[in-house]
């Protein structure tokens, strides 16, 4: 993934935080102890938050850093099923076990 995508997808995502816990931009920045532009320019992807920032983010909104970058744009199904196949092959037996349970359920629904 490009990093402008990154930036894009990272600032969308906080955008919609943003809004979800009706917070005006200058209100996030005094929380998260930077200014209002920057907020713009994070929301617009024209810029990445320092990982610190992303801390006060994900405290703010009472979620994880990962949760900033879940809406990852794929290149195509093809490189998604590499990811996910890779990931899988890296579990130990018990977490492969967990994984099978998780998704054997979610998928019975």
């Amino acid at each position: 993934m490009e990093e402008a995508a990154i930036k894009k997808q990272v600032g969308a995502k906080i955008k919609s935080y943003r809004n979800k816990f009706k917070l005006t931009q200058f209100k996030l920045g005094e929380l998260a102890e930077i200014n209002q532009r920057q907020i713009a320019m994070i929301e617009c992807g024209k810029s990445l938050p320092s990982l610190s920032t992303l801390l006060k983010l994900s405290n703010i909104f009472e979620c994880t850093i990962a949760d900033f970058f879940d809406n990852a744009v794929w290149q195509d199904e093809r490189e998604l099923k590499l990811i996910l196949k890779k990931q899988i092959d890296e579990l130990d037996y018990a977490n492969s076990q967990r994984l099978y349970i998780i998704l054997n359920n979610l998928f019975l629904i």
